[in-house]
């Protein structure tokens, strides 16, 4: 793997990786050596994929592609701690629909493509399924995942805005999450994790 990469180039490198996830789904399970101008290599076995990008003599990095097949993913990745800090960052988040609101606290997951409500919750804030609406799949590393998408306004340290939502139709899914979508293209987000402390600046 190449050491010490230049930031402009890793930054067109990561940008060439975002815009091209859907292409590199072929490869599911492979890892991919690829850079700013695409991919070099591709193989099951790492030291096989490093080898030939070695000797193409260019900067790259290593991607291996997961194996999810659903449409976004939600759900993040919990392990038995095994760290001292057991700190998980969350915060407080206003919802509301219609005229029906509800303070939650969500964990900020910049995994998670969509947010994401439990079942519950959708239900207290006035959802209800559509005669023949149809239910859609999302992927987690533990299977799938059943939803509904939906639009919820969020209030966040008082700054309101409108954005989709991933209503899970499993009623043992009681997870919080606050995903990317719109929420981070309003806000710069800053974890400090030995402060226990999530900064939200409102991007203006």
């Amino acid at each position: 793997m190449t050491a010490n990469i230049p930031p402009e180039e890793r930054d067109r490198m990561l940008k060439w990786l975002n815009r091209n996830l859907r292409d590199l789904q072929q490869y599911a399970h492979q890892y991919v050596a690829y850079n700013g101008d695409g991919v070099i290599a591709v193989n099951k076995d790492l030291e096989t994929v490093l080898k030939e990008a070695d000797a193409a003599g260019v900067i790259y990095s290593i991607y291996m592609v997961p194996g999810f097949t659903g449409s976004i993913v939600i759900l993040p990745i919990y392990f038995r701690t095994v760290s001292r800090h057991e700190w998980q960052p969350n915060y407080s988040v206003r919802l509301r629909n219609q005229n029906r609101e509800i303070d939650s606290t969500m964990l900020v997951d910049s995994g998670a493509d969509f947010s994401v409500i439990s079942l519950q919750i959708g239900q207290n804030l006035g959802f209800a399924l559509a005669d023949r609406e149809e239910i859609l799949r999302g992927q987690t590393l533990g299977g799938e995942v059943k939803y509904v998408l939906r639009r919820i306004e969020f209030s966040i340290d008082g700054h309101q805005l409108n954005a989709p939502v991933a209503w899970i139709q499993n009623e043992t899914a009681d997870i919080m999450l606050l995903g990317r979508e719109d929420v981070f293209d309003r806000f710069n987000i800053e974890f400090r994790q030995a402060e226990e402390k999530i900064i939200f600046t409102w991007r203006k």
